[in-house]
């Protein structure tokens, strides 16, 4: 990694901003008045600068909309009464059985595409906006879809698809546009034998066929039934009634294993990306594809006298279809089962390559992402975004709430410095900075590019994240973000005055962006601080297999959550005793001082004004809560362990930022007892965003003792 240049000697940005302070105001009107100020075009990451953004706002705004569409369905579905049997009533348990159809229609639009679809008729095979959805999730696990283009021939053709997605990211009105043209409903129909309208599809779509891993044959089976035995239900089970099949039950655990083994039957070493396993293809790794090689070779010995024996493999030609078809089925019965064939690759690969491969074997489908999951984890940062108001057409159609959008640009161009300053740490996005990057991996190509040229190496987006190391990272990315560019990553505060988000916005930059560099600093007084919260969307709970499970998985959050909080208070005595942290580690005396002047400069080089957080805000609420289905991360973010209430600006948890709610004593910023805008624990510290009544009562700052 090349050093960082010596910025002291530059000139900072272009910043012609003046401070709240300096202007002459009338009273009455400052509410409306703006500061001028012109967003930075070139950025600094990892010692490299950016020619221009690597993110356009047209796309910002594109995504948004896209996002809008995506909520609005959910609406529609959950408030639609379908007149179908086994169909769940409540309205989460609706919106996945929907999703799960959602996939069905996006796995045949997928498997029907054709090679020229992107040359002729990139428009019209745009498929409908649930098909859309599932393909928006998908590229949001970048590796996997990275690979998964790479490795499979059909999502090749996918992938050749991408810029019918890109245009439309940049005119949304192209896919959404009423009515719908003839060409691309008919070509649609044509190839997936299914209505356009996903609601209309759902009385069609009520069963599937799936391939029988011991005959060859198709079964059909249906996607919810009474019994729980459905495809799309939890507990899915059928049998295959061909006269020469072993009459054994089809579950989602075979088909996946079978796939499994369909994939090591395959010839290793033509050099042919589609010849390896999954998550060993990308990023490219010689000691992996060796690993993948070797894994294939062990198994193929392995079960060949197996498949010998019960399954007449000798009779076939090596390398046919029907070879390849009887050595999986010995495969199958030597693993026994997907555990151990798990604890075979483990063998060859060690196993966190082990870990990442068998996590692409969920199901029978070609894809590497469990897509109904993908899905739904988006789906709470979409309901975000929609529940903010960001996802309305007029919400930035104004120049000046548009400089919201450049903030969260910004900041996201320093994040990924932040990212290529210590490659070995994990960092959370906040919300703003979240849906930048989320824009910047739908065009994958470009995020693959830029994240090659300006970080050496492929960043992921880490879908599926524990709760508790979710709270843990994002409290050293607060710190991390604080000691590169001495700006709070994050606020709470009461909210501020202002009817549009740009006039919001503007309380904060203006106390920002005064002219002399000494000023460049924040001014911690909650009364103009608002709070720019973690995106948690991936965070999950891993549903436990047995009473015994949950029981240690429980204790095991309990003792990890206690050790944290006295980690934290410890790094906190030390630090205020020592010096400043950096990550986890307190600096000597004598680099100090350096660091300090690293700071201003690192303040200047990505015009710190636009690193202030964006402040987001609910209609009918104080702040963000982050809450997700099945329990939330309280407020800010739960530094404490997991916080399985509503999470929130006023969750049952007793702090702010970092260590469980942003309201923590219960009540919103405006209660008047019982703990405003933060309860019994601060920012770091002893006391809320007000402690004992609304905000601004009582006890503490943001960080105060």
């Amino acid at each position: 990694m090349p050093d960082r240049p010596d910025v002291s000697v530059l000139p900072p940005p272009a910043y012609n901003a003046t401070s709240a302070e300096s202007q002459t105001v009338d009273p009455e009107v400052q509410d409306n008045v703006l500061p001028d100020y012109t967003p930075p075009t070139q950025f600094t990451i990892g010692g490299s600068k950016t020619t221009a953004p690597l993110v356009s706002i047209l796309q910002i705004k594109g995504h948004l909309a896209l996002l809008h569409a995506f909520a609005e369905l959910r609406k529609r579905v959950e408030s639609t009464e379908f007149s179908l049997f086994n169909i769940p009533k409540e309205a989460d348990r609706k919106w996945a059985w929907f999703v799960a159809l959602a996939v069905e229609r996006f796995d045949r639009w997928c498997l029907a595409l054709q090679p020229g679809d992107s040359i002729a008729n990139a428009n019209a095979a745009m498929p409908p906006v649930d098909v859309i959805m599932v393909w928006h999730a998908y590229m949001l696990n970048p590796r996997w879809y990275m690979e998964d283009t790479m490795r499979i021939t059909e999502v090749k053709r996918l992938k050749k698809m991408e810029k019918a997605f890109q245009r439309a990211l940049e005119d949304p009105s192209s896919i959404f546009a009423e009515p719908l043209s003839v060409e691309r409903q008919e070509l649609w129909e044509s190839r997936t034998s299914l209505p356009f309208d996903p609601l209309e599809s759902t009385y069609k779509l009520t069963s599937k066929a799936v391939l029988c891993p011991t005959c060859d044959s198709f079964v059909t089976t249906e996607l919810m039934n009474e019994n729980g035995s459905g495809y799309f239900q939890q507990n899915f089970s059928v049998i295959c009634k061909t006269e020469a099949c072993d009459a054994k039950p089809i579950t989602k655990e075979v088909l996946a294993l079978h796939k499994l083994c369909r994939d090591l039957c395959i010839s290793p070493g033509s050099g042919d990306t589609i010849n390896y396993l999954p998550g060993t293809v990308f990023p490219v790794s010689s000691a992996n594809l060796d690993k993948s090689s070797r894994t294939k070779s062990a198994f193929v010995e392995n079960a060949k006298p197996v498949a010998i024996k019960d399954f007449a493999l000798d009779l076939h030609e090596v390398g046919s279809p029907k070879y390849e078809e009887k050595l999986a089925l010995g495969m199958m019965k030597h693993a026994a089962s997907l555990a151990g064939a798990r604890a075979r690759i483990r063998l060859y690969t060690g196993m966190a390559l082990a870990a990442r491969m068998m996590g692409a074997y969920s199901d029978e489908k070609i894809y590497s992402v469990e897509l109904v999951g993908a899905v739904l984890r988006q789906g709470t940062f979409v309901q975000k975004m929609y529940d903010l108001g960001w996802t309305r057409s007029d919400y930035f159609h104004g120049k000046q709430d548009e400089l919201a959008l450049h903030h969260a640009l910004a900041r996201y161009h320093a994040f990924l410095d932040l990212m290529s300053s210590s490659p070995v740490s994990f960092f959370v996005p906040t919300l703003d900075i979240d849906l930048v990057w989320h824009t910047h991996q739908l065009v994958p190509q470009a995020y693959d590019a830029d994240c090659t040229q300006y970080l050496k190496r492929f960043i992921d987006h880490d879908d599926k994240i524990e709760g508790l190391r979710l709270s843990s990272a994002f409290d050293l990315t607060c710190t991390a973000w604080k000691e590169r560019f001495n700006v709070q990553y994050t606020y709470c505060g009461c909210p501020l005055p202002g009817d549009t988000i740009g006039q919001r916005l503007s309380r904060i930059v203006g106390r920002y962006a005064p002219p002399a560099p000494s000023h460049l600093l924040p001014v911690d007084r909650p009364d103009f601080l608002s709070a720019t919260h973690p995106s948690d969307h991936n965070a999950v709970r891993f549903q436990a297999s047995s009473e015994s499970a949950h029981k240690k998985a429980t204790k095991r959050y309990d003792q990890l959550a206690k050790k944290k909080l006295k980690e934290r208070e410890k790094a906190i005595k030390k630090a205020t005793k020592d010096g400043r942290l950096q990550g986890a580690v307190v600096l000597p005396p004598h680099l100090q001082q350096e660091r300090r002047a690293q700071d201003a400069r690192n303040a200047y080089m990505y015009d710190t004004a636009f690193l202030v957080p964006v402040p987001m805000y609910y209609y009918g609420a104080a702040f963000i809560g982050s809450g997700i289905i099945g329990g939330g991360i309280g407020g800010c973010v739960a530094g404490g362990g997991f916080a399985n209430n509503a999470g929130g600006c006023a969750t049952a948890s007793s702090a702010a930022c970092g260590s469980g709610g942003c309201a923590g004593g219960g009540g919103t910023c405006a209660a008047g007892a019982g703990g405003g805008c933060g309860g019994g624990g601060g920012c770091g510290g002893g006391g809320g965003c007000g402690g004992g009544g609304g905000c601004g009562g009582g006890g503490g700052g943001c960080g105060g003792g």
